[in-house]
């Protein structure tokens, strides 16, 4: 997941606001985003003396603090034997991560700006660390709730200051290159994460403590690369604002909610991949393997990143509608494996609903940013806010409702009722949004 500052974290300079290009993926924009709400009376920072060195390290940082968020999603089965929990439990398990990463992501940008990105990468390297001990040692259903909430705060606090430490240390000052790094190195955490702890826990001993000792061993490079790297806050900076509020003006909502529901839809299908579908290809398919159970969570990650990549040669609403599209036929896919159960069948499914994500998150992100940079240039910031707030709800509301009706209704009615509901959810929203991009000029 979620997977990678945005809201209000990414400065070059002080003063007013005003609109930097940046690029992120999974919860971080690719165009623009505001100048921080540092106090306006401080000297501009020096640009650190910085090496590949250092930019190397930032992305070996990014992608292990994905890779440890992603760990359980291979595990949930083990834990479900272990604990005894039900699948709603399993499911909010998951969606508790959001818990953590909304707040730690609306407080820290703001935040790195006034002590710097060292400072809160070192938090999120700290809180990182305190999850993979509370789930190596959890002994009860509880630490598992506790153990996703630190790794939520970890990403939040990561995504809200190593992209914008990502261009202020590439060393050509190349945003587009710091941007596609920040883009391909989230994708691959978030893609190997379930592969790690699946693989771990299927082939070595004690399958749900390994794959967070073996993490936090990963974690030590990134701890030593990020206390070596140089800081640019500026001296006697006080923040005036610590936590964003998520605002959308309103001459750009209809084309804000458009987006923003769009891509939420797709991070839904893709929490299903995340939560509920590695349970399930063990119970429908017969499948026991823990590396094929998060090879399709980790076929969504790696579908969708390079559905980005592909979709800049698209106009943003054409992206945007193919993605929803995409994600609709998907959940139809969906249901066609309920009834004729194939791992390769769900492989197919898992590479569309990803690709689908990639490609409305590209579009909507885009039509987002035109949008606020044209009509609302000195709200961006809140718009953002709010659009990530909509995409990582987005990701957590359709797996607590899938838990809760696999609980009560039984695995095969869930996935029926969820697969129809995605789609037509999917297909009334494409109509809205392909309605709304005819009439445009």
């Amino acid at each position: 997941m979620y997977s990678s500052s945005h809201l209000a974290g990414s400065r070059l300079t002080t003063g007013p606001p005003n609109i930097r290009r940046t690029s992120h993926v999974f919860g971080q924009p690719e165009e623009a985003t505001p100048t921080s709400t540092a106090h306006a009376d401080t000297a501009p920072p020096a640009i650190p003396r910085t090496t590949s060195r250092h930019f190397h390290g930032l992305n070996y940082l990014l992608a292990v603090l994905l890779l440890g968020a992603n760990i359980p999603t291979a595990l949930y089965g083990l834990y479900r034997s272990e604990f005894g929990f039900t699948p709603m439990v399993q499911t909010l398990i998951f969606a508790v991560y959001v818990a953590g990463l909304l707040p730690a992501l609306l407080f820290f940008g703001p935040l790195s700006d006034a002590l710097g990105r060292r400072f809160v990468l070192l938090v999120a390297i700290a809180f990182s660390f305190l999850g993979a001990v509370i789930l190596a040692f959890a002994d009860a259903t509880v630490w598992l709730f506790l153990g996703r909430i630190a790794h939520g705060v970890a990403v939040g606090a990561c995504s809200a200051a190593a992209s914008a430490a990502l261009l202020e240390h590439e060393p050509s000052r190349n945003f587009r290159r710091a941007g596609l790094a920040a883009t391909l190195t989230t994708a691959l955490g978030a893609a190997i994460g379930p592969l790690f702890g699946g693989a771990i826990a299927q082939y070595l001993p004690h399958p749900l403590t390994l794959p967070y000792v073996v993490f936090a061993v990963l974690l030590v490079p990134a701890l030593i690369m990020t206390l070596l790297l140089p800081t640019s806050a500026p001296r006697g900076a006080r923040p005036t604002q610590l936590f964003q509020i998520p605002h959308v003006p309103a001459p750009i909502r209809r084309v804000f909610w458009l987006s923003s529901l769009g891509v939420a839809l797709a991070w839904g299908a893709v929490g299903l991949f995340q939560s509920v579908v590695p349970t399930w290809i063990v119970s429908l398919l017969g499948v026991s393997n823990l590396v094929v159970a998060g090879g399709a969570a980790a076929l969504t990650m790696i579908a969708s990143v390079t559905a980005q990549l592909l979709a800049n040669r698209l106009a943003a609403s054409t992206s945007l509608w193919w993605g929803v599209g995409a994600v609709g036929v998907g959940m139809l896919g969906l249901l066609v494996v309920d009834f004729l159960p194939s791992l390769a069948l769900l492989c197919v499914v898992a590479a569309v609903i990803g690709a689908g994500h990639g490609l409305s998150f590209a579009g909507a992100m885009r039509a987002v940013n035109a949008a606020a940079t044209e009509h609302a240039p000195d709200a961006h910031g809140g718009t953002l806010a709010a659009f990530f707030t909509v995409n990582y709800v987005g990701l957590a509301v359709p797996s607590i409702c899938a838990g809760i009706a696999i609980t009560v209704q039984g695995m095969h009615v869930a996935l029926v009722e969820l697969s129809i509901v995605g789609a037509v959810l999917c297909a009334v929203l494409g109509v809205l949004g392909t309605r709304r991009a005819r009439r445009q000029p």
